[in-house]
């Protein structure tokens, strides 16, 4: 605890974003998980009370219990962010703010993937420079030196702060200096295709969510980016997107770890892993769950290869 205390009075924490937040200004997601909508207040939606904007993702996943609440993300969700990652804000409306997050790269936006979210889920000033461990375990508590304790997801990145402790590693939060237990942490994974495809089973019968992007829920190209996030790969965040970029493979040369799309040429809709023998790793739609599955063949629009080698 003492090293816990020199950290601490070494480093500068980040502030609340409040009212002078203003486009341009760059800031960090302050929640386990924030979920980024198409306008502003939609989270608030007055006739659907279990939609209120989720900040208690376990909470909000059991409040989704049927398929059409599901449904409704459809055309109402951007997409997801996780704790400690960087937006730009685009623009402010009251007690909203438009972002865009960094490493989702998306065409809509050079910043990043857009949506809106509460003011009051953001920082400025976190300094995420430095090494960092990511968390590999499907979710970890970070435990701040303040007491207050903050689930993270599969994905979450925190840079380290040095120290001797045992069992548990000292790392940098936008709320100050907190413990992980180090089993839950882990430094990029090598990538491979076998790393790509166990990672992503991993999640096996966990609930599709529209725009999900974390161990609570995952859309198709949410369990992309998430798996290969954890392998230190930036790929773009939608999976029309992931289907401009990487090598093109065909379908007669697929290996594990390639990425199998659905679709037209013009517009692709879907996105999974191909996992070996026939068969792919998906997250299907809001009726499903993450499952394996024979390789579809119906509105089969081709593949791509991110993984050299």
């Amino acid at each position: 605890m003492r090293h816990l205390a020199v950290a601490l009075a070494a480093l500068t924490f980040a502030a609340p974003a409040g009212s002078a937040l203003k486009p341009g200004d760059r800031a960090t997601i302050d929640v386990s998980v924030a979920t980024l909508w198409k306008a502003p207040n939609l989270a608030r939606s007055i006739d659907r009370p279990a939609l209120t904007n989720p900040v208690d993702l376990a909470a909000w996943n059991r409040n989704l219990s049927t398929t059409e609440s599901r449904v409704w993300l459809d055309s109402h969700v951007q997409t997801q962010a996780l704790y400690a990652q960087t937006v730009t804000v685009l623009a402010r409306s009251g007690g909203w703010a438009r972002v865009a997050v960094r490493d989702e790269p998306d065409p809509q936006d050079p910043h990043g993937y857009p949506g809106w979210l509460p003011v009051s889920q953001l920082r400025t000033g976190y300094d995420e420079a430095g090494p960092s461990l990511t968390v590999v375990a499907r979710t970890a508590a970070l435990h701040l030196t303040s007491g207050r304790t903050i689930p993270l997801s599969y994905g979450t990145r925190l840079p380290l702060v040095p120290s001797n402790t045992t069992g548990t590693t000292v790392v940098r939060s936008p709320d100050g200096v907190g413990t992980i237990a180090t089993a839950s942490l882990a430094p990029s994974l090598h990538p491979s295709g076998a790393s790509i495809v166990a990672q992503a089973k991993r999640f096996l019968g966990l609930r599709y969510l529209w725009g999900g992007l974390s161990a609570w829920g995952f859309d198709c190209s949410g369990l992309v980016w998430d798996v290969f996030r954890m392998h230190g790969m930036t790929i773009p965040r939608d999976a029309d997107p992931q289907f401009r970029y990487g090598t093109p493979v065909a379908r007669n040369a697929l290996r594990p770890g390639d990425l199998v799309f659905y679709g037209t040429q013009s517009y692709v809709h879907h996105v999974a892993i191909y996992a070996g023998n026939g068969l792919m790793v998906e997250a299907p739609d809001s009726a499903h769950s993450v499952r394996v599955v024979p390789l579809r063949l119906s509105g089969y629009a081709g593949a791509r290869r991110y993984l050299s080698g």
